[in-house]
């Protein structure tokens, strides 16, 4: 497995693409300008068939639209739970944006006729990874797990030495906390975490952390 990492947008957000020696690539997650991961994927040669989000808020679904229409065959998978934040033209976004980032509410309008009508629901798994329901930042938010590789792309539940905001719609600070012992406990301690914002970290520094 092979990780090409990208920090980009308003609020610097975590993107991945993973891929392997087939040219098949996966992306966790799509923020706002995202015009270098398109780049990065043409430049070599990498077919896109997967886009795997996190959790549904904005930072992370901003750049769908520009990814699909290079990528039209590549299939998004979110949480049911998240469902809120794109149906009815991101409706749940909208609320989320005017009570917590309103300098983003117009940039995010524009993306609103290019968000995906059309998308899947995680089962347990997809592909090689353990998909880990951690609700808490947002009631769909999951952590994709792939055990043999050691890695965990934990979106907005961990961070290093911090966790995600639980005062937007669907957030609930009690939850989070839950998902974040029942993850630690559940992951192998040598596991490389791929936050959705910040630095790496690792299930054994986490668990430091916690005090677990």
């Amino acid at each position: 497995m092979k990780i090409q990492p990208f920090t980009l947008g308003e609020v610097a957000t975590n993107t991945y693409v993973v891929y392997g020696d087939d040219h098949d690539a996966i992306l966790i997650d799509a923020p706002d300008k995202i015009d270098k991961v398109i780049s990065f994927l043409h430049q070599n040669g990498l077919n896109l068939t997967h886009i795997l989000l996190t959790h549904a808020h904005f930072d992370h679904v901003m750049g769908l639209g520009d990814v699909i229409k290079e990528f039209p065959k590549a299939e998004v998978f979110v949480s049911y739970e998240d469902d809120f934040f794109l149906r009815n033209k991101g409706e749940g976004n909208i609320e989320l944006l005017s009570k917590g980032f309103p300098f983003m509410l117009t940039a995010f309008k524009r993306y609103l006729d290019e968000l995906p009508q059309t998308y899947s629901f995680y089962s347990d798994s997809i592909l090689s990874f353990r998909v880990i329901r951690t609700p808490g930042h947002t009631k769909g938010s999951v952590c994709l797990y792939d055990e043999k590789e050691r890695i965990l792309f934990s979106g907005d539940t961990i961070f290093k030495g911090s966790y995600g905001r639980t005062d937007f719609p669907g957030g609930d600070q009690r939850e989070l906390f839950t998902s974040i012992k029942e993850l630690i406990k559940t992951v192998k301690d040598d596991t490389l975490v791929l936050p959705g914002h910040g630095e790496f970290t690792s299930i054994k520094d986490e668990k430091a952390f916690y005090g677990l």
